[in-house]
């Protein structure tokens, strides 16, 4: 619910003992590195802490494509897995850690690689000759009636022979000028497709000129068969026998890339592996360096000095480990700690961008919020249970990484808060009554809302979530304000507008409770909030009149973006109204389909199904979209300031395998 609090350390130790530091280190995988050389370098009084460590990665690096290019292929030719989710998320390998540190020398790398890039040349090669044959089979097959050898048809002394395509709308035309300018010629249209039909001519060699200007004006297409001296129909089996021949040299191929699949799991292993060994290296970039020694800067979280600092001193007396505290100029990383039960929402605040390390983190007010403006949004109870037991089923059963589980688990919420939005909105799988009564007992709740025919409660309803989220947005602020400034300045510049907010819902609550009590109490509050926002809100100005004609305009700033920020919030009931408007114009469709003899059972389920299956894509995908908008704009822009680095210690990082330390 925090940002982690951070401590600077700094280690000095000999050169000699930079490597077994870094392993330390990669294994801890506790301390955030800062680029500590650089800073140097650009000090002019770092003295000889200036040498520059360049680490040689060429050969990871040469490594590292060729595991990437291995694992490419044979993924192309592995068994895909079957089921529409199951077949787009990739599958994880787990290897044991042992495992992970011997991968180096089971595999012998060149060797699989070498083969491999032949036999993908080879492939390549394949492919390209059968792609050609293919296209030479498809400029035969309109010639295939044509039952005279090619070869003897360019044989004659005074007869040339020309293959043509024209379009058969200008056939008529050509023949008849055909006969006219060459009249020492015979045709014969062998086929036609389409828009295409593919002529044999047979003119005397006198008329070649005057056939050629024809053919230009007509825009006729001239075929030539180089080569090709038999039957076409001949030909044509000799191009499918080659295909066949080809085909069966790119089965070999394929099959012995095949053999190689039972490595995929070393490969990727292996990828992981050197991954790890290349940011080792390129850490100790990081470090300044002199002759004899070494000192690297890093970031830990607080609470951890003692762990970090013993196993570095288990590595020898000559190790000097020291901590400070943040100092004017530093930028921590920024380390969110939250509870299991908002960490979802963690993904969608990396989306926008972390907090700063001073800054609050929001996503214990977010993950609620958010997960019920999503609820709001679809509204039904029939798609909540949809939702909460699709994404039920995908955590329990898939095999995913944890930035996936937490959206599987982010969505399941969604899911239940759809259910709650649904009895909200009367709806089930678009079946919705105008009065509770309608529905069974079990089913009849109070305070519920009727969005089409009734929409006023429930857009009030709406506006006042609007209207308490950004409060709290300006509270945090506030509370920021009062942190790193002072409580008075913190309550002038946004407690008042809380104070005018306040009143402005104690209105609201007048609406729906008759009370002349709250009348005046909501009067005098907002009074009271606009008197402070006039002559508190602008306190840094140094006239008085600066502070009132600031305050004045800060007052008339508020106004207008409450009004917009709240009608934003709208949107929520707007999305839910949709949802229930479509699902029951599903359900109303299907109906009219029962009178249909014989099909009419049939038509239903069919409309049912595709009807409520892209009723409920579609809103999903608004459903998150504009509740996100909400937060990254309305919430967000009342507090919110991103930049955060993110915490990213040297350790174990495993992008295609699952390490398990027992």
């Amino acid at each position: 619910m925090t940002v982690a609090s951070m401590v600077k350390i700094t280690v000095t130790a000999p050169r000699s003992g930079r490597e077994e530091l870094v392993e330390e280190l990669h294994g801890l995988g506790a301390v955030h590195l800062v680029d500590l050389a650089s800073t140097l370098r650009e000090d002019e009084e770092a003295g000889g802490l200036t040498q520059a460590y360049e680490a040689d990665t060429r050969k990871l690096q040469l490594d590292l494509s060729r595991t990437e290019f291995l694992i490419e292929i044979l993924e192309r030719f592995e068994e895909k897995k079957k089921g529409l989710v199951t077949s787009m998320i990739k599958e994880r390998v787990h290897v044991d850690y042992r495992d992970f540190q011997r991968v180096s020398g089971e595999i012998d790398l060149e060797t699989v690689y070498r083969r491999a890039e032949e036999l993908d040349v080879e492939l390549r090669h394949q492919d390209a000759r059968i792609a050609e044959l293919r296209r030479e089979l498809d400029g035969l097959a309109p010639w295939e009636e044509l039952d005279y050898p090619l070869g003897e048809l360019r044989e004659f002394t005074r007869v040339e022979t020309r293959f043509i395509i024209i379009n058969p709308l200008s056939l008529p035309a050509w023949e008849e000028e055909m006969e006219g300018r060459c009249p020492y010629s015979a045709w014969v249209e062998v086929s036609r497709q389409a828009e295409r039909a593919f002529l044999l001519v047979l003119l005397h060699k006198e008329c070649l000129e005057e056939f050629n200007s024809l053919g230009q004006s007509y825009n006729a297409e001239a075929v030539y068969f180089k080569d090709r001296t038999r039957k076409v129909s001949e030909e044509m089996g000799s191009l499918e026998s080659g295909i066949a021949e080809e085909e069966e040299k790119k089965k070999n191929i394929e099959d012995e890339i095949r053999e190689y699949l039972p490595l995929k799991t070393a490969i990727l292993t292996l990828n992981d592996y050197l991954y790890n060994q290349l940011l080792k290296e390129e850490a100790k970039e990081n470090f300044a360096h002199t002759e004899r020694a070494f000192v690297l800067e890093g970031w830990i979280e607080r609470g951890r000095e003692d762990e970090v600092q013993k196993e570095i001193e288990s590595l020898g007396e000559e190790m000097d480990v020291s901590f400070g505290e943040p100092e004017d100029g530093d930028i921590p990383p920024t380390l969110l700690r939250n509870r299991r039960a908002v960490l979802p929402a963690e993904s969608l605040i990396r989306l926008f961008g972390l907090p700063g390390y001073t800054e609050t983190d929001p996503t214990w007010i977010m993950a609620p919020f958010f997960v019920f403006f999503f609820g709001l949004c679809m509204g039904d109870v029939g798609y909540g249970a949809i939702i909460a037991l699709a994404f039920w089923y995908m955590l329990r059963k898939l095999d995913v990484s944890d930035n996936v589980r937490r959206f599987f688990r982010l969505f399941m919420y969604c899911g239940f808060a759809t259910i709650i939005g649904g009895i909200l909105t009367r709806s089930y799988f678009g079946i919705f009554a105008t009065e509770p009564e309608r529905f069974p007992r079990f089913l009849q709740f109070k305070f519920t809302f009727d969005p089409l025919y009734n929409p006023l409660p429930y857009m009030a309803f709406c506006a006042a979530l609007g209207l308490l989220h950004i409060s709290i947005g300006v509270a945090i602020e506030m509370r920021d304000n009062m942190r790193h400034n002072s409580p008075w300045i913190g309550f002038c510049e946004q407690g008042t507008t809380l104070i005018f907010w306040l009143g402005v819902a104690v209105l609201g609550v007048r609406l729906a409770i008759k009370s002349s009590v709250l009348l005046w109490a909501g009067l005098l509050i907002m009074a009271a909030g606009a008197v402070g926002i006039i002559f508190l809100s602008n306190i840094s100005a140094k006239s008085i009149l600066g502070k009132f004609f600031g305050g004045l305009y800060n007052l008339y700033g508020i106004l207008g973006a409450t009004m917009g920020d709240v009608a934003s919030y709208l949107r929520l009931y707007a999305l839910g109204l949709a949802t229930v408007a479509i699902g029951a114009v599903v359900n109303i469709l299907g109906a009219k389909t029962l009178g249909i003899p014989g099909l009419g059972i049939i038509t239903l389920v069919l409309i049912l199904i595709v009807g409520h299956s892209f009723n409920l894509v579609i809103n999903f995908l608004g459903a998150f979209v504009h509740p996100l908008r909400l937060q990254y704009v309305e919430f967000f822009g009342k507090f919110y300031e991103d930049g955060g680095v993110l915490f990213n210690p040297l350790a174990l990082n495993a992008r295609k395998t699952v390490i398990e330390r027992k």
